[in-house]
């Protein structure tokens, strides 16, 4: 069967298994990459707690045993190899990386804070504010970038967090715009 006899099916099929596997292997090697780095940094703890698991954490592992079960099958089938590798990086995805993930504790830790997006260190904060209702979340804004990190704080940990981020802020370790901490000067 030559290049001109492949459907517009297949070439749509293709495009998309192709963007799938790019798409899911870049989220394997950053959040290896992450893991990598919170292990390198986990002797610097300060004050952490441990994340919340996903919303649907089941639904999550059962996608991946179903992509790992859909690349076994495509390789059995002896299909192309864009289909067996785009199911078996969302199965390594699911089933790897989002049960590692959950291993990474959040919070407070020497040289900046490991929030929802990732690690921000200290100087590259701008702003940051708690909110407190329904639940404690330290909302921190980068100088550099868009969008912002969530770290949700546990009630018990409160008060240590804003004493912490006190003596960094007194320390100049932190160079925040206004006091939107509602730490005075």
């Amino acid at each position: 069967m030559g290049a001109s006899d492949v459907s517009p099916n297949d070439r749509v099929l293709t495009l998309g298994l192709l963007g799938l596997s790019i798409y899911f292997s870049v989220l394997l090697i950053r959040g290896f990459a992450g893991y990598m780095r919170f292990r390198r940094m986990r002797p610097t703890a300060v004050l952490t707690w441990p994340g919340r698991p996903p919303a649907h954490f089941g639904f999550l592992l059962g996608l991946g045993v179903t992509a790992a079960l859909l690349a076994v099958l495509n390789g059995v089938l002896e299909r192309p190899f864009h289909h067996v590798y785009s199911q078996a990086v969302m199965a390594l995805y699911f089933i790897l990386m989002v049960p590692l993930s959950t291993r990474i504790h959040l919070g407070l830790y020497q040289d900046g804070i490991w929030a929802d997006a990732g690690f921000l260190l200290y100087r590259d904060i701008e702003r940051m504010a708690f909110f407190e209702v329904p639940e404690i979340v330290l909302v921190l804004l980068p100088r550099r970038g868009s969008g912002s990190f969530r770290l949700p704080v546990p009630p018990a940990e409160y008060g240590a967090v804003r004493k912490v981020l006190e003596e960094k802020r007194r320390a100049r370790v932190m160079n925040l715009r206004d006091g939107i901490l509602g730490l005075g000067d």
